[in-house]
């Protein structure tokens, strides 16, 4: 057999295996957005903030060391960082104990950027803040020229919540637990919409964050409340992420999502 015509069979094997790739993430993709069953009409309120940050739709997940914050710059236009205290109340970027030994500061991730102003940050706190704690987040990113706008604080329901909304920063409210896990019961369904209803009331978020396994729901039961949604399952490259963040785009109310990558 000539050489030619092995290579040529080599190439055609190869966009047919890439084909068949490309086509299985497309099916894939399309079966993780259909609509979940509805147990009770959708509800268009939309208790929320105004939305203040920067429209940037993708944001990459635990830019929590210097290199990757360095290293992502130019690909992202939002970090997603984990923030949380020690016994001391120091406060270090973390998303564990683990972390938490490096020691790492979030001015170490502002300093590894040329151009921090330029991005907005999803600061996950990992712990409950006290007002100092709070003030000392603000003043570093005002040494770093990062408007107040370009900072997201996700917090759960509480004191700090309360705080961040006391000072007028976007709040980003993590969704209440087991929100898709209506077990096909309708009353469970009306309580579970119910008490997410009413936190949004009591704390007026910029957006509520979600996993993408609550998505569906909170896409069919709230489709105008605002939502950042996180999608971290996937590190390594895949056809998967640009067909979501293709559904992504195409719902207005997602503000934020996040994503991961397998590089750091």
């Amino acid at each position: 057999m000539k050489k030619s015509r092995i290579v040529l069979y080599i190439v055609l094997l190869l966009i047919f295996s890439f084909g068949a790739y490309a086509a299985f993430m497309y099916v894939y993709t399309e079966w993780k957005f259909l609509p979940v069953e509805l147990l009770q009409e959708p509800n268009n309120a939309d208790p929320h903030a105004e939305w203040k940050a920067p429209d940037t739709l993708l944001y990459l997940h635990q830019v929590n060391t210097p290199r990757r914050s360095e290293r992502k710059e130019n690909a992202y236009g939002g970090y997603e960082i984990d923030l949380q205290t020690d016994a001391n109340g120091s406060l270090w970027v973390a998303h564990d104990k683990e972390e938490m030994a490096q020691e790492i500061k979030l001015s170490d991730i502002f300093s590894a950027l040329k151009n921090p102003a330029q991005k907005a940050y999803w600061l996950d706190l990992k712990s409950e803040l006290t007002p100092d704690q709070l003030e000392q987040i603000l003043l570093t990113a005002q040494a770093f020229h990062i408007p107040q706008e370009n900072l997201l604080l996700e917090s759960v329901p509480g004191p700090t919540a309360k705080l961040i909304n006391k000072k007028g920063l976007n709040l980003l409210l993590q969704l209440p637990a087991h929100f898709e896990k209506d077990f096909g019961d309708p009353q469970s369904r009306k309580e579970i919409n119910q008490n997410a209803l009413q936190e949004w009331e009591e704390y007026r978020p910029s957006a509520v964050s979600a996993s993408f396994g609550k998505y569906p729901y909170l896409r069919a039961y709230f489709p105008q409340m605002p939502k950042a949604i996180y999608y971290s399952s996937t590190k390594r490259p895949s056809l998967k992420k640009p067909f979501m963040v293709r559904h992504m785009k195409a719902d207005p109310s997602v503000k934020i999502f996040l994503i991961d990558e397998y590089t750091w």
